[in-house]
């Protein structure tokens, strides 16, 4: 697997996973190289080989290479068995390994070889949910990596979503174990990286990590590297922000024609009344939610797409369109127009003239001001029907139920760029309220920003490339808000808003 160097600095440098057996080594695998390497299984020793797997590769050659490796398993027979020996590393490596005779043994010498004859770095996972202190395979795991001499970046799994708990239930995690491990000889680090819920924020903390660890002769590959990892995170996520102004700029114009009401002997009657024009609007709107259901899922889809994420495209985030997100244009009725006008006119001119007789047309006036104001108004409603282009009802999105979408589709971005490989298709998991708060909230505070693009579009003001592009670069700066409150101490570099429009569509790693 290896590629020739192009350049006489490339450098190759090699991660190896390792840890207690059952932590989430593959899983993490999977979720950083978005390919399903090895087995994942609730069970021990699953893994039964040391694999290396290409993470990524530069133009100049450099490799980044991620080792799996099997699971430590009776890590404390083991320390005590090397501890005993006048040098450990060479009685190690010169023992009758035991393949046969004791599985579990065999296996945590593997996961050992491995880290000894590869690692320029050891990125070693534990279960966040447990107390470093109750955790009994701890001292001795890590004394048996402190023997092999190499960097350890400890990877916290299983924290679950940040923001869910609160930032200072997170913060206070972390400090648990960097408290625990303080003093560990081989310990460079202690990091939050959940395979199950890590985001590529989490990775660009990894990568600043990994890069005060590696030798000098190693640094401008590394730099090649992270500059690579940094790009297609970004690449990645203004098209995901390009994916999410598609579905709005797509679903703003949208409108629904409402069939007319059937012609029949009491049509006057059936149209004032309104007897079937309940229905046809249902079925209007069940066609124009059908539309905006296709369009969710084409970016459910895409996002799933840009991810390296397999999963269902149907969109489980946000109810249903109901009356109240819809906005009915509808052209001056002309029945109603003329009634009306014959009843203002009949009152007006018709008792005018009456008067004007002194009362002796006994209603005659009243009569035919009334027919002259319903021929005027109902002339008046065509021309005003003209003018405005209207000739049928239609329904379409109101601009709140237009917000509604954006702020469905950032959440949707949030828990996507959230799931890990690792745990297999993607699946909707209920999002922390204070996710849903923050979405609203900010959604809401750019909403006369919002309702101006998507006026402009309807009345063709904006074209649809134009409305499309200022829709990303507000999408992109709402994304990069919720994503600052979510790590305030990560440095988001390289995601300027006006910079997203142009971002070409990034493949999925």
């Amino acid at each position: 697997m290896t590629v020739q160097p192009k350049d006489t600095d490339a450098a190759r440098i090699e991660l190896v996973l390792v840890s207690h057996t059952n932590v989430g080594k593959t899983t993490l695998a999977r979720t950083l190289l978005g390919q399903d390497v090895g087995e994942v299984r609730d069970a021990a020793h699953v893994t039964l080989t040391a694999d290396p797997h290409r993470l990524l590769t530069t133009a100049e050659g450099d490799e980044l290479v991620l080792w799996d490796t099997p699971g430590l398993g009776d890590s404390a027979r083991l320390y005590q068995r090397l501890s005993r020996a006048s040098n450990p590393i060479v009685w190690f490596l010169s023992q009758v390994w035991d393949r046969w005779t004791d599985r579990a043994f065999f296996l945590s010498q593997e996961a050992m070889r491995a880290t000894r004859d590869h690692a320029d770095l050891l990125l070693y996972p534990v279960n966040a949910t447990e107390a470093p202190a109750d955790a009994g395979y701890l001292e001795p795991e890590l004394k048996l990596l402190a023997w092999m001499d190499k960097p350890v970046l400890v990877l916290l799994n299983q924290t679950g979503l940040p923001g869910a708990t609160g930032s200072d239930a997170a913060k206070a995690e972390l400090r648990r174990w960097q408290q625990h491990l303080q003093g560990a000889p081989a310990v460079r680090g202690v990091l939050p990286l959940d395979a199950f819920t890590r985001c590529w924020v989490h990775e660009q903390a990894l990568f600043d990590a990994l890069g005060a660890q590696l030798p000098p002769a190693k640094q401008p590959g590394f730099r090649r590297l992270q500059r690579d990892w940094q790009r297609r995170n970004v690449e990645r996520f203004q098209a995901s922000m390009s994916a999410i102004a598609a579905q709005l700029a797509a679903a703003t114009p949208m409108e629904q024609v409402v069939e007319p009401g059937t012609a029949n002997q009491g049509k006057v009657l059936a149209r004032l009344a309104g007897s079937d024009a309940e229905a046809r609007r249902e079925r209007s709107q069940q066609a124009l939610q059908r539309q905006v259901r296709l369009g969710r899922e084409d970016t459910t889809r895409e996002l799933l797409r840009l991810h390296g994420l397999l999963g269902r495209a149907e969109d489980p985030f946000l109810k249903g369109l109901d009356r109240a997100d819809l906005v009915s244009r509808a052209p001056m009725d002309r029945v109603r127009a003329g009634l009306g006008g014959a009843i203002a006119s009949g009152a007006v001119s018709g008792l005018a003239a009456d008067a004007a007789a002194g009362g002796l047309t006994l209603g005659a006036g009243a009569l035919l001001g009334a027919l002259a104001g319903a021929v005027a108004f109902v002339a008046g409603a065509e021309g005003l029907n003209r003018a405005r282009g209207v000739t049928d009802e239609r329904l379409r999105l109101s601009d709140a139920a237009l917000r509604g979408l954006l702020q469905e589709a950032l959440l949707k971005y949030l828990a996507v760029a959230h799931f890990g490989r690792g745990r297999g298709e993607f699946e909707h998991d209920r999002l922390p309220e204070a996710w849903v708060e923050q979405a609203r909230s900010r959604v809401e505070g750019a909403a006369a920003e919002l309702d101006a693009v998507f006026a402009a579009q309807r009345i063709g003001d904006l074209g649809a490339d134009t409305a499309r592009a200022q829709l990303q670069a507000l999408a992109t700066r709402l994304a990069l808000e919720l994503l600052e409150w979510l790590y305030p101490e990560a440095a988001l570099d390289g995601l300027d808003p006006g910079a997203a429009a142009g971002a070409a569509p990034a493949a999925a790693q």
